[in-house]
Order: C-alpha cells, then structure tokens, then sequence
C-alpha cells in the first residue's frame, strides 16, 4: 500500500487538477465560496492553507487580500501552485501539514483545510492534535474552514466502483473497501498513448471522520461558534475563535 505522498507523487499529483474539473474552475468556485461566507481581511490577514495542492484555496485568498503560507507534501502539486499563483503573496512550504505552526507567523486570522485534505492524517489523534493547534495560533476572532468527505457510512457494494471523470485520453476511477476507521480507496488510472491503453493503480487509506465528532472536538477547544452544512456527503464547518 502507497502512504499519502507516495500515492501523490506516483499516481494522483499528475492528473490532479484535470481530476477536479482544472484548477480555473476549482478556484473561481473557492473565489465564490469564500466571498458567500464573508471570508476576508479584516485583522492581521495571515492566512495557512494546510494541504493546499495546486492552489485551489490559497489563490483566491492571495486575491483577497490574505498573505498565505500554503503547506503541502507534495512537490509536483506546489509547483503547480506557483504556476498559477505567480506575483501573488502565497509562501509554499513542502512539509507535514502537522508541523505547520513551525513555518506560520505567530498569528493567524485564517486557516483553511479543504478538498479532504483532513482524511489524510493517520488518526483521530492528529486531528484533535491539528485542530487544537490551528486554534492557539489564531487571533481572536479568527476563523477555520475545514472541507472533508465523510466516509463513515459504508457504501453498498456495487456503489463502491465511483467513475470519476473521463476524456479520450484518460479514464480514472476508484473503488473503495472498509476497514474499521480508515477507508482503503483504490485509485485507477487508464491512460491511451502510442502503444494503445496502460493502466497505473495505487491505495492508500483515508481516515473516516465523523462530522459531528470533529464539532464536538471544536466546542472542547473551545471554539466560540462553528457551523456544519453536509451536502453529498462533503461536510464544510467554519469555525471562530
């Protein structure tokens, strides 16, 4: 089994952001998310986007005003990042999302974790142990945005095999298994080049996280107010200090 940046830097990080619909899409969609929910500068403007990819988030912060340390494991997605997001203020940082506050400043108005970057941690300890941490670094006032996938319902079994998106090149899709608190996600890629169609494949485990549990977390910080919205099964919480 692939760890996270092994899976990353063999299979996913290439075909990442034609995975997600490209990454103009992806960030004029974050650009309006973050323009509903009234996130904007309005204290110190540090901003840390944890798992930040190709840039999805932390360009339309940069564009809003935030300067954005945007932390990844992955080189090839960071690169990317710095394609998109050139002139902007984005510090990249290749490192363990868990060591983020050894690369921020000592406050922080914002910090975002989103695209199901939080089922990547290896248990709930971590997650506890990140959330607790996020909040000592932010200022008074200071907001969380998390977005992940909740697995914790078990997918009947025919629905396990998910098509994720295909073109005449490629064709990528995953399957799912269940094991106690992690989600064995197999990741399948077709590709068509000279010699016809090669298939690349990688699994790695996502942690199933309960959404309910992450806002009981949240309130024993304490968190001063956060909110939960679950639609097709992606939770979104924002949380203020």
């Amino acid at each position: 089994m692939a760890d996270v940046t092994a899976h990353y830097q063999e299979l996913l990080a290439e075909v990442y952001s034609w995975l997600a619909g490209g990454a103009d899409a992806r960030i004029a969609e974050n650009r309006a998310f973050f323009a509903a929910n009234g996130i904007a500068p309005r204290g110190c403007a540090n901003a840390v986007d944890l798992g930040c990819g190709p840039g999805f988030q932390s360009i339309p912060l940069a564009e809003a005003g935030f300067a954005v340390t945007a932390i990844d494991l992955s080189a090839e997605l960071l690169a990317e990042l710095k394609t998109h997001g050139g002139g902007l203020n984005i510090i990249t940082v290749q490192d363990d999302l868990l060591n983020f506050a050894a690369h921020v400043p000592a406050r922080l108005e914002l910090a975002v974790c989103m695209g199901d970057t939080l089922t990547h941690l290896a248990g709930f300890g971590d997650v506890e142990r990140l959330l607790r941490e996020v909040h000592g670094r932010l200022e008074p006032g200071g907001k969380l945005v998390l977005t992940f996938r909740n697995l914790t319902p078990e997918t009947p079994y025919a629905d396990r095999f998910i098509p994720l998106r295909s073109d005449e090149n490629m064709v990528f899709s995953c399957f799912l298994e269940f094991e106690g608190d992690h989600a064995i996600v197999h990741d399948l890629l077709y590709t068509r080049g000279a010699a016809g169609w090669e298939l690349k494949k990688s699994f790695y485990k996502k942690l199933r996280i309960s959404p309910s549990w992450v806002m009981l977390v949240l309130e024993s910080i304490p968190f001063r107010t956060a909110s939960l919205r679950e639609e097709r099964g992606l939770a979104t919480i924002i949380a203020e200090k």
